[in-house]
């Protein structure tokens, strides 16, 4: 359980409840109950985790994920003037929607990342609740296949 507390920023109680629902035939079954467990809760806990998710470029604390996740996509060097105005956006956003801008920057550059945002402000609260939501999914997919690949090749080894 230890492993995938934090597939989800900072809300190990999906990976406890997919814990206590095991065995599973594949990571793909545990990830799709884990989901699933989201789907299924209320909107409460939904804001919640969605809450959980650091800003991005921001220099708060954050999960190990996230930090090495913003450094791949470039954000931990932008600009004085790009990371100011990336700060303006996400309080923007957040003061739109009620949680942080959240995006899978897995392959994305910033410049990706500030047109996202960007146009993702003109949604409405309930399509960017769920678009936030399919974010956080694809988010902790990369990190469970991350955790797949770095410890099957430390079993290869």
């Amino acid at each position: 359980m230890e492993s995938f507390g934090d597939l989800f920023e900072h809300s190990s109680w999906i990976a406890e409840a997919a814990y206590h629902k095991r065995p599973y035939d594949s990571l793909e079954q545990m990830y799709d109950f884990m989901v699933k467990e989201v789907e299924q809760s209320d909107n409460d806990k939904k804001m919640t985790l969605l809450c959980h998710h650091p800003d991005l470029g921001s220099r708060l604390t954050m999960s190990q994920h996230s930090v090495n996740e913003q450094i791949g996509a470039g954000l931990g060097t932008l600009p004085a003037a790009e990371q100011q105005e990336l700060s303006r956006d996400n309080d923007r956003y957040k003061g739109k929607f009620g949680f942080p801008f959240i995006i899978a920057v897995k392959g994305k550059t910033p410049e990706d990342i500030r047109e996202a945002l960007k146009k993702r402000l003109e949604h409405t609260p309930e399509e960017e609740f769920r678009t936030a939501l399919e974010q956080v999914y694809l988010i902790s997919w990369y990190r469970l296949t991350s955790w797949m690949e770095q410890n099957m090749t430390e079993e290869r080894v």
